[in-house]
């Protein structure tokens, strides 16, 4: 299990399962009964090459927790038949941009590694898209990156500050609408981030 962990990107700290809870008025617990179905069902999800985009305008409210806790259940059905190999990535997509930038004059063993493992992993956390309008150059591979998967039935799970009627704007018609036909969550939840959960 930890090698496949390992092997998806996660930390250290995010391969520590969180205790995620709904706010005391009771926003979003219909979302988390979603995602609870979703969690249950997982390899069906992933093996239907089905994909979700999970969006709040509200920073720190579980969007990245829930993507990976679902990378996790993933991981926990599949490895007693799992070949030691990348089964699932988790991509920050600033990060990853950054480093597609530099990659072009200095290697990169971060995008080397996505880059050979990106279309063959049964599943791809696509962690904070679209936080800034893309250059040609980036929209360019992600769009590149991300049809392939869609064209190859590989499931994918977006998480984003972007309301999906403004996807358009930072990521051209054409990435926005592949996103789009995605499950759509979206969490109206408070900011969580440092709060203690006894």
């Amino acid at each position: 299990i930890d090698f496949l962990l390992t092997n998806a990107l996660l930390s250290d700290s995010q391969k520590v399962k969180k205790k995620l809870v709904v706010d005391e008025n009771g926003v979003d617990k219909d979302k988390f009964e979603q995602l609870l179905t979703i969690q249950k069902n997982i390899k069906s999800f992933v093996d239907s090459g089905n994909n979700l985009y999970i969006h709040s305008c509200i920073p720190g409210n579980g969007k990245t927790s829930w993507a990976i806790r679902l990378l996790q259940a993933y991981i926990h059905k599949i490895w007693p038949e799992s070949p030691l190999e990348c089964r699932c990535l988790f991509v920050n997509v600033p990060k990853f941009l950054l480093e597609l930038k530099s990659n072009i004059s200095k290697h990169s063993d971060y995008i080397e590694f996505i880059n050979e493992n990106i279309l063959k992993a049964d599943l791809v956390v696509w962690d904070d898209i679209a936080t800034k309008s893309a250059t040609e150059f980036e929209h360019e591979h992600l769009l590149s990156l991300i049809d392939n998967r869609l064209f190859e039935n590989k499931s994918n799970i977006f998480t984003s500050n972007i309301n999906p009627e403004n996807l358009s704007l930072l990521l051209g018609d054409r990435l926005a609408s592949r996103i789009k036909q995605s499950k759509i969550i979206e969490f109206k939840g408070k900011d969580k981030r440092g709060v203690v959960i006894t």
